[in-house]
């Protein structure tokens, strides 16, 4: 059984955080040592003020998904200052997390985990990819690149997956409508799924949009059903009154949301983002636009909202895809990599 422990950033409402904790709970389950390190916060910062505030409030489970992580969680100033096995792997979760793992001196094997990259990359987050280390990634779409980078030391893909528990087709909601999910992030494109919205809404106006996130309602989305931390009963119910599911993404890794949407019957139209060319075949499991193409996202939707028998074929095509992404497949890899992991890392 392997030692591993997962490095991120701090408890947060993302993807990132999320699949972590659940890839984390499957290696527990299978038998493995595993646990997740977090960086400590400063007391007074922003963030740390909003925990506080939250705790007081009853409210902690607002500040992510670290509370479903079911083994050890440690939270240190530097990785040296803990503790760890022989030949422990210790994992750096992101682009944010490789310099921490990086300047580690204990006797560990440092990974790096690539979830995707920023849209506008500055030269500390350019150089985290730089230079050998074993390499693991959640997307094929990702690896050219990351190979090119890392002077060939990516080992292979590590996906995500979908809880076919959590998110299924219920024939029992009425499916009327248009949905997205709102992320601030620059990567995410807000500004550009706001104005589509709006198109889509100018275009037509009878079709209710739904729209969830961990954000407060932004301006510009006044005409749209709006629900903040939606639970997972109530964000599966907002994918199955939707025919279509809005990506504007300028950047993905394997974006959790469109196999979410997937699975409830949603056809998605989303940018042609690397991880959503992962995952979306145009015209085959769902619809792709160019980034940034706002009227050709609007007239890709006017196709599915227009159009049943489409809008049914597509639908079919993404179930018969979202079969490819089951969590136990990327538990699978993980475990392959990890007992490959001490010859690849000293080769």
């Amino acid at each position: 059984m392997a030692d591993i422990t997962f490095a991120l950033p701090g408890d947060h409402r993302s993807g990132g955080v999320r699949v972590t904790v659940i890839m984390a709970n499957l290696l527990l389950g299978r038998g493995h040592h595993v646990r997740i390190a977090c960086r400590r916060k400063r007391l007074l910062s922003r963030e740390g003020l909003k925990q506080i505030a939250r705790r007081a409030l009853g409210r902690s489970r607002e500040a992510g998904w670290l509370h479903q992580f079911r083994g050890r969680l440690e939270i240190y100033s530097k990785l040296d200052d803990l503790h760890y096995k022989p030949g422990e792997a210790v994992i750096a979760v992101g682009t944010y997390m490789v310099a921490d793992v990086r300047e580690m001196g204990k006797p560990v094997i440092k990974v790096r985990f690539n979830h995707g990259f920023p849209a506008k990359p500055d030269a500390a987050q350019e150089a985290a990819w730089r230079g050998r280390m074993p390499t693991i990634t959640v997307s094929g779409t990702l690896v050219p690149r990351l190979q090119a980078q890392t002077g060939g030391s990516v080992w292979g893909v590590v996906p995500n997956g979908i809880d076919p528990a959590e998110y299924f087709i219920d024939s029992s909601i009425p499916r009327d409508g248009i949905g997205a999910l709102y992320n601030p992030h620059p990567n995410k494109a807000p500004e550009n799924l706001i104005e589509l919205l709006r198109m889509c809404h100018e275009r037509w106006p009878d079709t209710p949009q739904r729209v969830f996130g961990t954000e407060a309602r932004p301006p510009g989305l006044e005409h749209v059903e709006y629900t903040r931390l939606p639970s997972v009963d109530e964000a599966r119910a907002i994918y199955n009154r939707s025919k279509v599911w809005l990506l504007t993404s300028r950047t993905e890794g394997l974006p959790g949301v469109v196999l979410e949407a997937m699975a409830c019957g949603c056809v998605v139209a989303s940018t042609d983002n690397e991880g959503s060319l992962e995952i979306l075949k145009d015209g085959g499991n769902g619809l792709l636009v160019p980034i940034g193409d706002i009227e050709a996202h609007a007239e890709a939707v006017g196709k599915v909202i227009s159009n049943e028998p489409l809008r049914q074929q597509l639908s079919a095509g993404a179930r018969e895809t979202i079969r490819e992404f089951t969590w136990q497949r990327a538990a699978d890899r993980m475990e392959a990599f990890l007992r490959e992991l001490p010859t690849f890392a000293n080769s």
